[in-house]
């Protein structure tokens, strides 16, 4: 055998390097399960995970001194998800597992890989133009405040107007850009530009919180298609960990296997995973639909 590192003993040294640099990167990229309902079900048995909800109730009038109040039926709803297996596969070869300075780059492919796909999953749970409970936007018009103000009158309704969030297409936060930025001459004086928010937005391009509700953009947002030119981009507008579940289940034990090929020579550096994500709570999700224009 030739001389030099064996695979053995540099993939002993190098793999615990791959798998601490792929969960860091996972924590800093990852920010969909940090705000949903999110159900860790590692170690359990079997694959699904539920998310219990109860029906409300009322009280009773009208009861006397010695009366016996009405009772009332308590239902328990039980949405449930069931995770399927994720991979994210990554053939290392010989030379680059003896480059120890090429390692923190193939943790952080891997891990970004898993972070994309679990917030498509999450912020994906919306799709088309037709697949949601409550929205509001239009199919032919750019993305306003007004309707995330109509959006968040929407929930308000259904009395959830507590710990708001709201994630939008990077299409759709141009377009709110726009509004708290326009700066022409014909629209200064009138414009949000001179508000507290326009000029955190001119100075930083992005606002966090508005009407209250903490705000994300993501590209790994669903879109769907109205006709051949006309796109369209989902928002959602939802209660922080109410609205949407997200269950994972983790299939390795230190987050990233090794497996040999002798035959082609290459390290296999598989990470396991299973996830779903859906809407668990229906009444506590806003869509946030516009087209491009």
């Amino acid at each position: 055998m030739a001389a030099g590192y064996t695979t053995t003993t540099s993939l002993a040294e190098l793999i615990p390097e791959i798998t601490y640099t792929a969960a860091y990167i996972y924590q800093d990229k990852a920010i969909g399960r940090a705000l949903v309902n999110f159900k860790d079900i590692s170690g359990q048995k079997g694959k699904t995970a539920e998310f219990p909800r109860w029906t409300e109730v009322s009280g009773s009038t009208g009861v006397t001194e010695t009366g016996t109040p009405t009772s009332h039926a308590m239902d328990l709803s039980m949405p449930t998800l069931t995770v399927a297996r994720r991979s994210v596969y990554v053939g290392l070869g010989d030379l680059a597992a003896v480059s120890a300075e090429d390692v923190p780059g193939i943790g952080k492919a891997m891990a970004m890989a898993q972070a994309k796909q679990d917030d498509a999953a999450i912020f994906g749970v919306l799709t088309g133009t037709t697949n949601w409970g409550t929205g509001t936007g239009a199919t032919n018009a750019a993305f306003s405040l007004e309707y995330v103000k109509d959006g968040i009158l929407l929930l308000e309704k259904n009395e959830v107007d507590d710990q708001l969030v709201i994630v939008v297409h990077p299409h759709q936060y141009d377009a709110i850009r726009d509004q708290l930025t326009a700066v022409t001459s014909a629209t200064t004086d009138s414009s949000l530009y001179n508000t507290p928010q326009g000029g955190e937005m001119l100075r930083t391009a992005f606002v966090s919180d508005l009407f209250g509700a903490a705000w994300f953009k993501s590209n790994r947002i669903g879109s769907g298609t109205v006709t051949a030119t006309a796109n369209v981009y989902n928002g959602l507008l939802f209660a922080r960990g109410e609205g949407i579940g997200y269950a994972y289940k983790s299939m390795l034990v230190n987050g990233i296997e090794h497996q040999r090929d002798a035959i082609n020579a290459i390290n296999h550096m598989v990470m396991n995973y299973a996830d779903s994500a859906g809407v668990v709570y229906g009444s506590a999700v806003c869509k946030l639909y516009s087209t491009s224009g």
